[in-house]
C-alpha cells in the first residue's frame, strides 16, 4: 500500500483542515469507497506516466470529499445523530443565595437594669441609699472639700459596676456649706466643670436643690447648713447603660435618707 492512498491518512488530513470527528457511519462509507477504488483494474497495455499518478490521488480525495458531504446530509450533524462528541457542559447560573430570615431579637435597651437590692450607709457623708445588685460599694476615707467626687475621688462613696467600672458608677459627698448660701451652694455644684447647662428644681429627702435636665443625671440639695451632691455617670453609647437614665437616677434618689447629723467632715486616722 503506497503511502499517499492511504484512506485513513487521507481521511485524517481532511479531518485536520475541518471537523474533528466524523460519524461512525460516514467514515465507513468513504473508506469503502476509497478501498473500491483502489480495487478497479486498468485493463489495456498502456502504462500512465509517472508524473500522472497525482491524478488518481486527485479523483480519491476528491471521493472523499464527496463521500463526506453526501453522508453528512444523509446521517445529520455528529451532534444530531448522537456519535459525535459530547457538547461541553454549560454552567448553569449559580441561583442567587436565599436570604436567611432575620430573627427579631430584643434589644439590649429592654433589659432593666438590676433592681435596688443593696443599700449603703455612709459612714462619713451623713446619708444611706439603694444600688443595684451585684454593684460593688466603696466608702470614702477622706472629707470632700474641693471639686466634686468622681470614680478616682477618696472623698466621695461609691457603687459602680463591677464589669464597667469607671464607665457606670454613683458617687455621694457632702460638706457644710460654711458662707455660701444654699442656692449659690447648689448652683456651683451642678455647674462644676462639664456639669449641666439646665437644671430644674428637685428635692430629695425633703433637701431642696436642683437637678440636670438633657440626660444629665447631677443633683445638689441642700438641709440643715449642709449641702449634698449625687452624681450618676455613664460612659459609652452602648444600650445597657443607656437604660441607666434621668428616670432610673430619680428612681435612686428616692431611696436616699439624708442625715446630716452624722457626717463627719475630719480626715481618718
Amino acid at each position: 500500500m503506497s503511502t499517499e492512498r492511504d484512506p485513513e491518512r487521507l481521511i485524517h488530513a481532511f479531518l485536520m483542515e475541518g471537523q474533528t470527528e466524523l460519524a461512525d457511519q460516514v467514515f465507513d462509507t468513504v473508506r469503502a469507497t476509497i478501498e473500491r477504488k483502489r480495487q478497479r483494474v486498468v485493463i489495456g497495455p498502456w502504462r500512465l506516466p509517472t508524473m500522472n499518478r497525482i491524478v488518481p490521488i486527485g479523483v480519491g480525495a476528491a471521493a472523499v470529499v464527496v463521500a463526506l458531504i453526501a453522508g453528512t446530509q444523509l446521517l445529520g450533524s455528529p451532534a444530531s445523530s448522537g456519535a459525535g462528541p459530547t457538547p461541553s457542559a454549560v454552567a448553569s447560573p449559580t441561583a442567587p443565595a436565599t436570604p436567611t430570615p432575620s430573627v427579631a431579637v430584643s434589644s439590649a435597651a429592654d433589659i432593666p437594669p438590676p433592681p435596688l437590692t443593696e443599700t449603703f450607709a455612709s459612714a462619713r457623708h451623713g446619708i444611706t441609699f439603694s444600688y443595684p445588685s451585684g454593684w460593688v460599694a466603696r466608702p470614702a476615707t477622706q472629707p470632700w472639700k474641693l471639686g466634686v467626687p468622681d470614680y478616682m475621688s477618696d472623698a466621695g462613696d461609691v457603687v459602680s459596676d463591677p464589669v464597667r467600672k469607671g464607665d457606670l458608677w454613683i458617687s455621694v459627698a457632702s460638706q457644710p456649706l460654711g458662707a455660701s448660701t444654699p442656692d449659690a451652694w447648689v448652683a456651683k455644684q451642678i455647674a462644676w466643670d462639664d456639669g449641666c447647662k439646665t437644671t430644674e428644681p428637685t428635692t430629695v429627702d425633703g433637701a431642696a436643690g436642683l437637678i440636670g435636665t438633657d440626660d444629665c443625671t447631677r443633683a445638689a440639695v441642700t438641709i440643715d447648713g449642709r449641702g449634698y451632691f449625687i452624681w450618676l455617670y455613664t460612659s459609652g453609647v452602648d444600650r445597657p447603660i443607656q437604660a441607666y437614665d434621668r428616670a432610673w437616677f430619680e428612681g435612686v434618689l428616692a431611696t436616699m435618707h439624708l442625715q446630716p447629723k452624722q457626717a463627719v467632715d475630719s480626715a481618718s486616722s
